[in-house]
């Protein structure tokens, strides 16, 4: 049956010609009917249909120009899919333009090429912008508000487009059913022929119809292989291949996106597990695994440079696994490298036939490969280019996607940021371990030093006091004044060598405590007795407060001993003549809290962060020449902390300091003052 290939008009003519000569008026009448119901098929598929379709097009590049517009503006990407999309845009507005008829149509057209040429425009602005411009978020959100203007034309012509189809849909049947009633009401005369006329007409339309709904509804449903047999009239068969058209169309931008979003979740995991290690080996490997395995590839290459000059290759990834002695490629000067890394171009192409800027021997090793595909990613940080990522697949696969350059190129940007960072920690290392190093030379030095001064400063200890018992014949005035200086001077080189060896073994680990009950009453005193002469002779008032008495804390005597003479012999030292330095003992929450408050010059409250640095002398004391080391209160800080306890200092300039040490009572003083 060659009629059941005919276009449906042709069909229906060749049906009611058989008729002409039993029923002149029902020939002509459904002649009539099946013309009119083949131009509503013929306008529907030659002039809606591609409308339609030329719209979606156009909405999809339009949405690929806005993602590579925002990728570019925000996180400095490749302009390669917005420079795809507005070269590709033009051919569907004219399209459009040229199928356009009705005035409304012209006018919806009209709309959509103004919202797109309105986005072109203003895309042209943004990609003047530079890098870190504050407008870039500005123009990202005006682009994405311009896309969605552009959106908003293209539903409003799909509407359109849609209503005028589901019109055409309804002229047809009406006049398949105006047909039908004609045929009925002139089969009077020949009902044989136009039962027949009717069953054949129905077994040409009905089931191509019929299977072209249950097609559409399948679509509709999700069943996205669901496709429409190429049966039925020509029309019929048109109408079903632009269906499949736009299904097939739709499957191929549903597996892209799936493949762009697999792809992006593969280099956000790539760049992820670089970013967790700071071994540059480890970045490498973690880049090449991940690029080989998910693109796929069959070789990957990660490239350093090093003096002006790319490769062999650090690492490669071939057959599952990583090597350091894979393929050899040559070393080759790094300026081509660090020209496409300033650029952002990335290479692509055929083994066989390489780029012009290719040296001559890396172009002979790439031919060695054979005919592949090949993809080039320079990476590096700022404005340093530090390698480059080679990829090779055979050439079945065929060439490489943008999808898939972008990938490799966020794993090439966090690749160098990873190496940058593993270099500045293994600088860190180094460094660490180069001041540990001069920091034990130094302790090693202050130790000796400290031993090989406490000799010679014994014999002059010991001669002096000789001269004092006047063993050596009798001194004149003079002379024991000269003796006073010595003595003073002696005594104070000897609290210096004292402060030199405690530091020496704070910092070596060796300063330890040799903790007993100790009563933190009797210390203090012993040490404001030792204090009162020189406290006298600076005409400061020296008092104590220790009602609370006795205070026992696990300790050392001696320790506690030497914090306490730190302090007052600071306290004493920087209160001027006429001032006063109180020492106060209290118990508080079983803390042992020994206070020594001065009325002195104080320190500066700029300078305050800066008095656990040892050496450290505040300025106003360095300006009145007063004598120190700067070590006293490091010293007191270690000895409260080898007792588990907290030291604080409270000071103001030109009005005084107070420094408070909490120790904890021993745990039998607790007991008696809870019972008491």
């Amino acid at each position: 049956m060659k009629w059941l290939n005919r276009s449906v008009g042709r069909a229906l003519r060749g049906t009611f010609a058989l008729l002409v000569s039993l029923v002149l008026l029902a020939g002509v009448v459904a002649t009539v009917e099946s013309v009119r119901q083949g131009e509503a098929l013929n306008r529907l598929i030659d002039h809606n249909l591609p409308l339609r379709l030329n719209n979606l097009k156009l909405r999809s590049t339009m949405g690929d120009a806005t993602r590579g517009l925002r990728n570019y503006l925000l996180y400095q990407q490749p302009k390669t899919t917005y420079q795809q999309a507005r070269a590709t845009y033009p051919p569907y507005l004219e399209d459009l333009d040229k199928r356009a008829e009705t005035p409304e149509e012209l006018k919806l057209i009209g709309d959509l090429r103004v919202k797109v040429f309105d986005w072109f425009g203003y895309a042209a602005q943004a990609e003047q912008l530079r890098p870190g411009d504050p407008k870039i978020m500005q123009y990202a959100e005006g682009s994405r508000l311009r896309y969605e203007e552009v959106l908003r034309s293209h539903d409003a012509l799909e509407a359109h487009l849609a209503g005028k189809t589901a019109d055409l849909d309804r002229q047809a049947a009406r006049n398949r059913f105006w047909g039908r009633v004609a045929v009925v009401t002139f089969a009077v005369v020949a009902v044989a022929m136009a039962l027949i006329t009717a069953i054949r007409t129905y077994r040409v339309l009905v089931p191509p119809l019929t299977a072209m709904g249950h097609t559409l509804a399948r679509l509709t449903a999700g069943e996205h292989d669901a496709r429409f047999p190429a049966t039925g009239p020509t029309e019929i068969q048109q109408l079903g291949d632009a269906i499949n058209t736009l299904a097939d169309e739709s499957d191929r931008l549903r597996a892209a996106e799936l493949e762009r979003s697999r792809l992006a979740k593969v280099a956000h995991e790539t760049a992820a597990r670089i970013r967790q290690t700071l071994e540059a080996e480890e970045a490498m490997r973690e880049a090449v695994t991940a690029l080989g395995s998910k693109l796929p590839a069959e070789r990957v290459f990660v490239q350093l440079v090093h003096e002006g000059m790319i490769g062999p290759p650090e690492l490669e990834w071939v057959d599952g696994r990583v090597t350091r002695d894979g393929t050899l490629l040559p070393a080759v000067p790094s300026e081509g490298l660090e020209q496409l890394y300033l650029q952002g171009l990335t290479p692509a192409g055929s083994t066989a036939d390489p780029p012009d800027f290719v040296p001559g021997a890396a172009a002979e090793a790439l031919r060695g490969f054979g005919d592949m595909q090949f993809l080039l990613v320079p990476f590096g940080v700022g404005q340093k280019a530090l390698g480059s990522v080679l990829l090779v697949r055979d050439s079945a696969r065929g060439p490489w996607s943008t999808d898939e350059i972008e990938a490799v190129k966020v794993v090439g940007t966090d690749l160098g940021r990873g190496l940058d960072q593993a270099s500045l920690y293994n600088r860190e290392r180094e460094l660490v371990k180069e001041l540990r190093a001069l920091d034990s030379a130094k302790t090693d030095f202050m130790s000796t030093v400290s031993h090989e001064l406490r000799s010679p400063l014994t014999s002059i200890a010991g001669y002096l006091e000789i001269l004092r018992d006047e063993e050596a014949g009798e001194i004149n005035p003079a002379q024991d004044r000269m003796l006073d200086a010595i003595d003073r001077n002696t005594t104070r080189l000897r609290l210096l060598i004292e402060d030199l060896l405690t530091l020496s073994r704070i910092e070596a680990g060796a300063f330890r405590s040799l903790k007993q009950r100790t009563d933190v009453c009797a210390v203090i005193g012993g040490s404001v007795e030792a204090m009162r002469p020189t406290a006298a002779k600076a005409q400061v008032e020296l008092t104590v407060e220790d009602s609370g008495c006795p205070v026992f804390v696990d300790g050392d005597p001696n320790q506690l001993d030497r914090a306490m003479a730190n302090l007052l012999s600071n306290a004493v030292k920087f209160t001027p003549a006429g001032g006063r330095v109180h020492v106060r003992v209290a118990v508080e929450d079983d803390d042992a809290v020994i206070t020594v408050s001065d009325t002195g010059i104080g320190i500066p409250a700029e300078e305050m962060t800066r008095l656990s640095t040892r050496f450290f002398r505040a300025s106003n004391a360095t300006e009145r020449s007063i004598p120190g080391t700067g070590l006293g209160l490091s010293i007191v800080r270690s000895i409260v902390a080898n007792h588990s306890g907290t030291f604080d200092l409270r000071s103001e300039e030109n009005k005084g300091t107070t420094a408070t040490m909490r120790i904890k009572t021993s745990a039998a003083e607790s007991e008696e003052r809870s019972k008491g």
